[in-house]
């Protein structure tokens, strides 16, 4: 098998679900930099996002994101051996990123915001990731019918994929999220992580964005705070069932489970 890559996730908002530390980035420099060269400097990639995308957020004018994404421009040479991501789904925002040294895009619409975004994958030679979701964060919970979710999501994926390869993204460029809690149930995202096996037939990279979200509180008393060995179990399962990048929180963490990981399958 080919190495699990591990994606930290750095929010550089003050919204966020779990870690919105974006008024603290702002105004302490010293624990922005502690956060990249600490908890981060293991990742294979950091995925920096300055829009919550939380259920019933809501979106942020281009400025406003770019503002906060510029506060690690001066970081990302100095980290070179790391992949930067940039989390949008906006044209503009994913030019200024690649302009200032980000090397990946992760779209949650997929495209459907603005397939321009397909151009600039293309036309840079940069990865992109496709995230499935109904609807937007404002209102993806409000209806989470599928006729079959792995058939449905399966669907949406040959669609967007038909459109990337289409607007000229190589075709090895594209990664996979099936958008774990995003507009699904608590059973659906178990069974997302179980039919993993099943989107690997597509034949692209796979994605798990899992880490410490609602579906992992079964019993509805356990804040995000207190997910982590919920997270890193799941994050686990993923691996084994094929996943390819977990998007993560605890980078360390996860490391030394997935390290576990690869040996007991390499074995």
């Amino acid at each position: 098998m080919s190495k699990i890559q591990i994606m930290g996730i750095l929010n550089v908002t003050p919204d966020s679900f779990y870690d919105g530390r974006g008024n603290s980035y702002m105004n302490k420099t010293e624990e922005f930099n502690r956060v990249l060269s600490q908890d981060m400097s293991k990742a294979d990639i950091i995925d920096v996002g300055a829009e919550s995308s939380r259920p019933g957020s809501s979106r942020i004018p281009i400025a406003e994101e770019i503002k906060r994404l510029s506060i690690i421009k001066n970081n990302i040479s100095s980290l070179n051996k790391i992949t930067f991501s940039v989390d949008t789904y906006k044209y503009d925002v994913a030019k200024y990123a690649l302009d200032s040294g980000y090397s990946m895009i992760n779209d949650i619409y997929a495209g459907r915001y603005d397939d321009r975004i397909f151009e600039l994958s293309s036309d840079r030679n940069v990865p992109i990731v496709l995230m499935h979701m109904k609807g937007d964060p404002s209102n993806m919970q409000e209806n989470t019918n599928y006729n079959s979710i792995i058939d449905d999501i399966m669907f949406f994926f040959e669609n967007r994929i038909d459109i990337a390869l289409k607007k000229g993204v190589d075709r090895e460029n594209i990664i996979i999220d099936p958008g774990i809690g995003f507009g699904k149930t608590l059973i659906d995202n178990y069974r997302i992580i179980k039919n993993i096996p099943k989107l690997k037939e597509l034949g692209f990279k796979i994605l798990i964005g899992l880490s410490r979200k609602s579906f992992l509180d079964i019993n509805k008393n356990i804040p995000p705070k207190n997910r982590l060995e919920e997270s890193i179990a799941m994050n686990v399962i993923s691996a084994v069932n094929g996943a390819d990048i977990l998007r993560v929180h605890d980078v360390n963490a996860t490391l030394k489970a997935i390290k576990t990981v690869e040996s007991y399958i390499n074995c």
